[in-house]
């Protein structure tokens, strides 16, 4: 115990870095399914609607149908399960209708409802673009396949908007969680004619795979099954090999796809959360390339520090002058001592802009130790796992050697990388064999020390 107190008392702090987000490096695939011809929760949630409309194996005919569930989110919101063929905000059709006269939409389903909650199957007619709705609410529990047939009894349709849910989002309810509803076999029929609704067997689903910026949400989760998504893990970097970027796009069915990312999580009301964030940085920097995409057009980061709930800090930028090259940006940041921060960031407001970000960092002091020869010493990602990576820049010539110990002051690893020259340099570490818990990083810069603290978790 007297050396492990011994050693952290010798501890000097320097630059650092809140690099869990620096450089935009860690990116991870992210796949889900969506239903061929439709929309689906999965289009507008991501992994989590996935989680709320997805295809089962547990079929009445052939191999998959659909199944609808009301799930909780990864930030506690309710999901609701949907597939929608139309367009819900415009209530247009979706598909065509051949058999002309629609006495009744039928199929097969089971459910498990919890009580006080429901499911709904909607199906509007459309005969010259004028349009008839029919809903049918579904409670209770039915264990096994079971035909369902609802009456529509309408003349000369030429076209159906079709839709399903559970909960009740005609009229903003929600739902529960753990209600679900399967649907199969999905045909419009007539006195003397049927036809299936397209893809109504729900044999056809397609994989949309897009890549989040490690501790980012990012909008592509509202742009499923656009051929472009408007965030992008872009190679034209500033250094490393990634940056992110923001491209505002139109989408193809005239909807604008809006860039954003947050380290929190996205809600109705804008961003919200953050991540943990201690210390006391004194400024924060990134470089940015802006190309926009008309008159009046900006980017944006805004970067909210908190204490306790409370907003102890608020800083950020708002970007409107094109910068076709990587530009340095910095904010100086008052004394604060807070315990997280959200950073959101936007891409333009207008069609074609094109916002790319990379080295986005918060600089703390150096501490005790004066005269260091070098302007910044980065490590990321805090907590670590497997791989602790190192950034740090040097101002002049020098010999360097890092050396990684735990807290008794154990050298784990050491590394002499020689007499260097000024710039900007990185290294990365295996820390995969690492136990769970603290360690120090020791930077020599000839005669000169800085240690780091970090996690392994």
């Amino acid at each position: 115990m007297k050396k492990t107190l011994l050693f952290i008392s010798t501890i000097v702090i320097g630059t650092s870095s809140y690099a869990q987000y620096e450089g935009f490096e860690n990116w991870t695939s992210n796949t889900v399914q969506v239903l061929d011809n439709y929309e689906t929760t999965a289009s507008d949630r991501g992994v989590d609607g996935a989680n709320a409309a997805f295809p089962s194996t547990d079929a009445f005919k052939n191999t998959k149908s659909i199944r609808l569930e009301t799930v909780i989110a990864s930030n506690g919101d309710t999901l609701f399960g949907y597939f929608i063929s139309g367009d819900g905000d415009n209530w247009t059709p979706g598909q065509q209708v051949t058999i002309g006269n629609v006495d009744s939409i039928v199929g097969y389903y089971k459910y498990d409802i919890q009580a006080g909650d429901s499911a709904v199957l909607l199906c509007s007619t459309f005969k010259s673009g004028v349009g008839t709705d029919y809903g049918f609410y579904i409670t209770g529990t039915q264990s096994t396949w079971k035909r369902f047939a609802y009456y529509i009894g309408e003349t000369s349709v030429d076209s159906i908007l079709l839709a399903a849910a559970t909960g009740d989002p005609l009229n903003n309810f929600n739902g529960i969680a753990g209600t679900w509803i399967q649907y199969d076999d999905i045909q419009l029929k007539n006195a003397t004619a049927s036809a299936p609704v397209v893809n109504g067997d729900f044999e056809n689903w397609s994989l949309v795979t897009w890549d989040t910026p490690d501790y980012w949400e990012t909008s592509n989760q509202w742009a499923f099954g656009e051929p472009t998504l408007p965030v992008q893990k872009s190679t034209d970097k500033y250094a490393g090999n990634y940056a992110l970027g923001l491209n505002l796009l139109l989408g193809s069915k005239g909807d604008t796809l809006w860039a954003q990312a947050t380290n929190g999580y996205f809600t109705n009301n804008g961003a919200m959360g953050g991540q943990p964030f201690s210390g006391s940085p004194t400024s924060v920097e990134c470089y940015y390339k802006f190309t926009p995409g008309g008159a009046g057009d900006g980017a944006s980061l805004s970067i909210e520090f908190r204490q306790g709930g409370s907003v102890v800090g608020n800083y950020g930028n708002y970007f409107n002058s094109a910068a076709s090259t990587y530009t340095p940006w910095s904010q100086s940041i008052s004394a604060i001592t807070p315990d997280s921060v959200l950073i959101y960031i936007g891409g333009g407001n207008k069609i074609g802009s094109q916002f790319i970000i990379d080295n986005l960092d918060f600089v703390f002091p150096v501490g005790i130790t004066e005269q260091l020869k070098v302007e910044k010493l980065v490590s990321y990602p805090n907590p670590t796992t497997d791989v602790l990576k190192i950034k740090f820049n040097l101002i002049n010539e020098n010999n360097v050697s890092i050396r990684l110990v735990d807290v008794v002051g154990k050298e784990l690893t050491n590394r002499n990388l020689g007499n260097l020259a000024a710039g900007e340099y990185r290294e990365s570490f295996n820390t995969s064999e690492f136990t769970t818990g603290v360690y120090f990083i020791e930077f020599t810069l000839g005669n000169e020390k800085i240690v780091n603290r970090f996690v392994v978790k």
